[in-house]
């Protein structure tokens, strides 16, 4: 059997350490900041891959002949 109680309580350990850590106005201001940042990035970054990945539209081929041919009839 492993021993995986010990990884996590120490990960367990590291998370409570920074949950429990005071942060002055001036690094919360800096963490959020980043977080818009990377938000606002990966939002960027996905809009230009779905974007690109979209297959072209195909060109409508304007006839002459027929009804309704000319955009008002005549």
């Amino acid at each position: 059997m492993l021993k995986t109680g010990c990884v996590g309580t120490k990960m367990n350990q590291k998370y409570n350490d920074f949950i429990a850590k005071e942060l002055s106005r001036k690094d919360f201001l800096k963490f959020i900041g980043g977080g818009v940042v990377v938000l606002l990035g990966m939002n960027n970054f996905i809009s230009y891959l779905t974007r690109y990945n979209q297959p072209k539209s195909q060109e409508m081929v304007e006839s002459s002949h027929g009804f309704g041919s000319r955009k008002f009839g005549g």
